[in-house]
């Protein structure tokens, strides 16, 4: 088994929403045609986006037959479960993303979804980007409908000033947004389950507004949820990286 398991190397699934722009494929060298590319999930064990080994004696398997074949032995000791317990993307947000929530470990299975917490690493931020990371104190679940019913929601959300190198770590039961002009890595609990709340007044390719899930998302935030942990990388000739937690 030593020399069984080595470095594997793995072809992006790219995901073209319609917030997405066009820095991954320019800033990484990618080689892929002119379009707009929202995400790259670099490592996935999903159905919807399946990690493919693109090196050595592997080539060719998905990541999720190698977990079911090797467990442990190639997730780590602690692993006790049958999928790769992270999903790690790159995120291009040209246009901000939806205002949305995913659940939490204490309330996915009342809605019926997968956990999952998340943390943004800023890899690159135009001038002013920000972000929308949980909800000001006073709102409660009455004025977060009426909010939501009278397309206000943005007033009730806190920002958050993004930087190259900031990071955030957002809790689930988060209700949260990228915004606009954000190049980001995202580690996050292997999870696809998200519950829209608003969408800036836009519409899909289609015309018509996305679809909201306002019901579900109730149900999954956590309104006496701590503040998310922010840290900034200062970088120094002599020590390299250093994390500094806000």
């Amino acid at each position: 088994m030593t020399n069984l398991i080595y470095p594997l190397l793995f072809q992006p699934v790219y995901k073209d929403y319609l917030w997405g722009g066009n820095r991954i494929q320019k800033k990484y060298g990618r080689k892929i045609p002119p379009g707009t590319y929202a995400e790259s999930w670099e490592i996935s064990d999903r159905p919807e986006g399946m990690s493919v080994v693109t090196n050595g004696r592997f080539a060719g398997r998905s990541l999720g037959s190698l977990v079911t074949e090797f467990g442990a032995r190639l997730v780590g000791d602690d692993f006790a479960g049958r999928r790769f317990p992270l999903l790690i993307k790159l995120i291009d947000a040209r246009l901000r993303l939806s205002v949305q929530v995913h659940p939490s470990d204490a309330n996915a299975a009342a809605v019926k979804g997968e956990p999952k917490t998340e943390m943004w690493y800023v890899l690159d931020a135009c001038a002013g980007a920000r972000a929308f990371v949980g909800l000001k104190k006073a709102v409660t679940g009455k004025s977060f409908d009426l909010a939501v019913r009278t397309g206000c929601l943005a007033s009730m959300l806190k920002p958050v000033k993004m930087e190259t190198d900031s990071a955030i770590l957002v809790p689930g039961g988060t209700v949260h947004s990228i915004g606009e002009g954000l190049l980001i890595l995202e580690v996050q609990q292997n999870s696809n389950t998200t519950f829209r709340v608003y969408d800036w007044g836009r519409v899909g390719q289609d015309g018509k507004a996305r679809p909201l899930h306002v019901a579900e998302a109730k149900k999954s935030i956590i309104w006496a949820g701590r503040s998310p942990v922010r840290a900034r990388l200062r970088v120094t000739a002599r020590a390299g990286r250093n994390i500094v937690r806000e």
